[in-house]
């Protein structure tokens, strides 16, 4: 029984490693998947620069709250948005192709893994675009500039990773993808909403935030900025007294949680047993 495990492990191994390298070759080798890939992180960039403000952080007061809150909100909820436009339709377009290939003997959980490896890649170069060109004509005036600019990069980037999770999870859910609009379009609103930085939650809804990963990415994002001390007497967060590590270990708690909700949806459809 050990040696068959080991040998099944070793299988599983194999199988993600090969469909790591084809799903990145069907990416480049395909110009209506690369391309909007590559142009989502540099259209989202001019639209950070035609709305957000280049001195928002160097001033540190309340007259400059509501421009500091915008940026920070516009590239916490654009990454998330790149993360479930890259994932929403990534298992249910291959639904014909999978089942055929579980049948053939590949493991779902290599499967899940290989489209949640290259995705998170696909984000993290995503993020770093659109963050590193926000960095060009947006000072931040990080209080502490090495924990400032990797906690804000971090933030996106994992923000990006769970919803993108999330979008993998909705593509398990179905069929079509034109059934994961509806979804999609919910996932979005949540973030832009419950997000607690544009306006202020109703009791009856406040511990929703919690549950939304733009909520966390804008804590961790706004934490390192500073922005809850610079008028505590008119605006304080309580989302924003948590320590950076607590918002990147939910973030990166969801994504993982989302990743093994996907592979127990497909083993469930394809009763695959471990």
């Amino acid at each position: 029984m050990k040696k068959f495990r080991r040998h099944s492990a070793r299988m599983n191994l194999m199988h993600y490693r090969v469909l790591v390298r084809r799903y990145f070759r069907q990416i480049f080798s395909t110009l209506g998947t690369l391309l909007p890939l590559i142009l989502q992180a540099p259209v989202m960039l001019i639209i950070v620069y035609l709305v957000c403000s280049n001195d928002a952080f160097t001033q540190k007061n309340a007259a400059a709250l509501t421009n500091a809150n915008v940026t920070v909100f516009v590239l916490i909820v654009m990454s998330a948005l790149m993360g479930i436009l890259n994932s929403y339709r990534e298992i249910c377009k291959e639904r014909d192709v999978l089942s055929r290939e579980v049948f053939g003997g590949l493991d779902l959980s290599a499967y899940v893994l290989s489209k949640f490896t290259v995705l998170s890649v696909i984000g993290i170069v995503q993020c770093v675009i659109l963050y590193g060109g926000t960095l060009t004509f947006v000072d931040f005036a990080y209080p502490d500039p090495a924990t400032g600019y990797l906690c804000s990069v971090a933030a996106m980037i994992l923000t990006n990773i769970s919803v993108m999770a999330v979008g993998l999870f909705i593509s398990a859910l179905l069929k079509k993808s034109e059934s994961a609009i509806l979804p999609v379009l919910f996932i979005i609103i949540m973030q832009v909403v419950f997000c607690d930085s544009l306006f202020a939650l109703g009791d009856g809804a406040s511990w929703v935030r919690y549950l939304t990963p733009a909520a966390w990415g804008i804590a961790v994002f706004s934490n390192a900025c500073g922005i809850n001390n610079w008028a505590p007497e008119i605006f304080e967060k309580e989302m924003f007294g948590y320590h950076p590590l607590v918002g990147l270990g939910v973030l990166a708690a969801i994504a993982v949680l989302f990743a093994l909700l996907t592979i127990v949806r497909l083993k469930r459809v394809y009763r695959q047993k471990d």
